[in-house]
């Protein structure tokens, strides 16, 4: 029992290392095409790029990792679009946002900026990267861009909680996305996932199993405080994701 139990440990640490390392090879690859200029790469090719990219990587993950997922809610996914309350635990998330919600604009930690391939991609989807910690200023940044994005019909996609945490805990929700959806009357769409679990923060090692996404009634934000958008959201994805073990 032992060593069975240690040979798949093995397979697993495997798996995952093998995944990981075509991972970055598709980032490279498919970010290729991102940088080149408008006139060859428009909007719509450059969206195209990104489901092949989002496609790719699901098929790894199932047939190297045995990992997959399946949604739930997708009746509440509007036909206009929105902005999106992401739950922030797994790199699988983006997958998932990069398939349902296009065209989108992705708020992004600014750190990416320094990776050359990935700030290319940044800047042809029109993500907005932001600054953890500089406060006022980068909570203006997202107003104002997205207020531009959305009037452009673009889809806001952003984690509330700034940065990713372990499956099973949250932290207090930043207050840009509420501001956002308050300014611009939009509805905020909260979605929750136990990616986390599978796909952990910082984790190299890819569980096998099948990731929920759970998409939940969209929130009308008008009359709404910041406050209120925010703690309606939260409660809505932390006790779905109870609820998804």
């Amino acid at each position: 029992m032992f060593l069975k139990a240690c040979a798949g440990s093995l397979l697993i640490f495997i798996s995952s290392l093998l995944y990981t390392t075509l991972f970055f090879f598709s980032v490279v690859f498919y970010g290729s095409f991102l940088l080149l200029p408008s006139p060859i790469v428009n909007e719509s090719l450059k969206w195209r790029t990104v489901s092949a990219f989002v496609r790719a990587n699901f098929y790894m993950c199932k047939n190297i990792c045995r990992l997959e997922h399946r949604v739930v809610g997708l009746r509440n996914i509007p036909e206009k679009p929105c902005i999106v309350f992401l739950k922030h635990s797994s790199v699988y998330e983006m997958f998932f946002a990069l398939s349902f919600f296009q065209p989108s604009s992705y708020v992004a930690k600014y750190e990416l900026m320094f990776v050359p391939i990935i700030r290319g991609a940044i800047k042809a989807l029109k993500c907005i990267p932001v600054k953890r910690g500089k406060g006022r200023k980068e909570v203006e940044k997202v107003i104002q861009r997205g207020s531009n994005y959305i009037a452009e019909g673009r889809w806001i996609v952003l984690c509330p909680e700034g940065t990713r945490v372990r499956h099973g805990e949250t932290r207090k929700y930043g207050i840009s996305g509420a501001l956002l959806a308050k300014g611009t009357k939009m509805p905020v769409l909260p979605v929750a996932h136990n990616a986390g679990y599978y796909w952990g923060r910082r984790s190299l090692i890819k569980k096998p199993g099948t990731i929920t996404f759970s998409v939940g009634p969209k929130i009308e934000t008008n009359g709404l405080s910041v406050q209120e958008i925010n703690d309606i959201a939260q409660d809505w994805i932390e006790k779905e994701i109870e609820n998804l073990g």
